[in-house]
């Protein structure tokens, strides 16, 4: 008898508990290969993850048999001759992910396969708050699955970002100024946990930076920002004070960085003084009027690329991703962005920064959220056991999918 805490296992049935974890993080590992080489033989796989050839066959034969992967051309033989090898890929019509964000005035949703294309997305004008958060969310959400029915691609989760300080692992929306959420609501008690599906909540700006992770996933990015801008169609001026949206999704080592407080990413201009209202060093006035008026407009992307350069140097960013209604100026962005970036840096060597721009304008948060549960479902459970904040919270990996339909 072993005595592990409170618990007595007999060693035949504790073997038989590891097995089977080891069994359930070589498949997630497997289907992570798959995922991030779009297609590869069983070969190849079993050199990638050092596993026995005979180990990677079974587990295969597993996914071939609930159908998440399938068999695709056969390659040719080896200089030394040999058995062809028969190349391995998802099975897109498997199942689909929808991602979800959630504005005061509106909502967007996409809806993408496992390898990430597109396969429904809707935009539609809603009227939401903290008050009728809960509502609101289950009536869209039923509407949009009846309606993705049609596509006969079974959904395996959905993922939510807004605007707001969230904490993911615990299902907790913090503060939320554009949905006047001003004390905690607990979305997993009020939300997930009434849900028949798997439901993952973000930060607007983190989901965007997961979504990157997940759709460049052969670049292997490690060190990143996402800056979403987005610019609200608000009618009622008493309720917000401020047209612009910014936040900012900060990946250092692959990982998406929340702070010890799930705050980091939350943006305010250090041009700011008591006196303002919003993000920007801006009146009232001239927050509203920033896309109406060409030099204010300047103003603000200056101010925003100031903000930016700083943080791009201090951390030695890679690259810059950029998304929302900013795409609308991209020449601009680009150049004045580039300028600051370089201003900001005190060596003569230039500072090697990538700017991207998403291109998926008010769709990136949708995107990313829907990429955050692709990420999840082809996660490496040996990794984010090891690593506490590696992913939000909720499962991950084949879990997503049902271990006790791969036994």
């Amino acid at each position: 008898m072993i005595k592990i805490g409170w618990l007595d296992f007999k060693p035949t049935n504790l073997d038989s508990i590891m097995l089977k974890r080891n069994r359930t993080i070589n498949t997630s590992r497997v289907m992570r290969e798959i995922w991030i080489n779009k297609e590869i033989s069983r070969v190849k796989i079993s050199k990638n993850l050092d596993l026995d050839k005979s180990t990677i066959s079974s587990i295969v034969s597993d996914l071939l048999q609930i159908g998440v992967i399938r068999e695709t051309a056969v390659g040719e033989a080896g200089p030394q001759g040999g058995r062809k090898p028969v190349f391995l890929t998802l099975n897109r019509s498997y199942g689909c992910v929808l991602g979800v964000e959630f504005r005061p005035e509106s909502y967007t949703a996409v809806a993408v396969d496992l390898e990430g294309n597109a396969l429904y997305s809707k935009f539609e004008l809603i009227c939401l708050s903290g008050e009728n958060f809960s509502e609101i969310f289950f009536d869209v959400t039923e509407r949009l699955r009846h309606e993705l029915e049609r596509t006969k691609v079974p959904l395996l989760g959905m993922g939510i970002g807004l605007s707001g300080v969230v904490n993911p692992r615990k299902g907790i929306i913090r503060y939320s100024i554009p949905l006047q959420i001003e004390s905690a609501f607990d979305f997993r008690k009020e939300i997930a946990q009434k849900y028949d599906l798997p439901l993952f909540l973000e930060n607007d700006a983190n989901a965007c930076a997961w979504g990157e992770l997940a759709f460049h996933r052969v670049k292997n990015l490690q060190d990143f920002l996402f800056l979403l801008v987005e610019f609200r169609d608000i009618k009622d001026r008493e309720r917000f004070h401020e047209k612009t949206a910014v936040g900012i999704g900060i990946v250092l080592n692959g990982r998406v960085h929340y702070g010890h407080n799930y705050s980091a990413g939350e943006f305010r201009s250090v041009l700011c003084t008591k006196e303002c209202k919003g993000q920007f060093s801006f009146t009232d006035e001239e927050a509203f009027r920033i896309e109406e008026d060409p030099e204010i407009l300047h103003r603000f992307i200056r101010e925003l690329s100031v903000n930016i350069a700083m943080i791009v140097n201090t951390f030695n960013l890679s690259r810059v991703f950029l998304g929302g209604h900013i795409e609308r100026y991209k020449k601009e962005v680009q150049t004045i962005l580039s300028e600051e970036i370089q201003k900001n840096w005190p060596y003569p060597d230039g500072v090697k920064c990538k700017i991207r721009f998403s291109s998926l304008g008010e769709k990136a948060v949708a995107y990313g959220a829907a990429g955050m549960v692709l990420h999840r479902l082809f996660s490496d459970l040996s990794i984010t056991e090891r690593v506490e904040g590696f992913h939000p919270g909720g499962p991950s990996g084949v879990e997503l999918i049902g271990q006790n339909t791969l036994g």
